[in-house]
């Protein structure tokens, strides 16, 4: 039951940060993706994960719009922060996401 109620803590406590830390669509993404991949990769020095989720999923999580998303993921890609091929996730620049929180 503890280990339970840590969870959807710690899962709350994400969404509290990505909702409240941020201030555009744009760092809240960026955050989402430097901790999703933190998370979730196989390596903790990868910065490489599978993204099980969709662009709505995402979404919701951030308290944004489908297609800003896939916009600002769209951007991502041209600036080279990312790739995505599929589920896979790569973080192409992290020193490029991160400067999106300073800003």
């Amino acid at each position: 039951m503890a280990e339970i109620l840590c969870e959807i803590y710690l899962a709350t406590y994400r969404e509290v940060r990505y909702l409240g830390l941020s201030g555009s669509a744009e760092e809240k993404l960026a955050r989402f993706l430097l901790d999703f991949a933190a998370r979730h990769a196989s390596d903790p020095g990868q910065i490489r994960a599978v993204l099980s989720l969709t662009h709505e999923e995402v979404a919701e999580i951030l308290g944004s719009s489908r297609e800003t998303v896939t916009r600002l993921f769209a951007d991502f890609k041209r600036k080279g922060l990312v790739e995505v091929h599929g589920s896979a996730l790569t973080l192409t620049d992290k020193p490029g996401l991160r400067q999106l929180l300073d800003a």
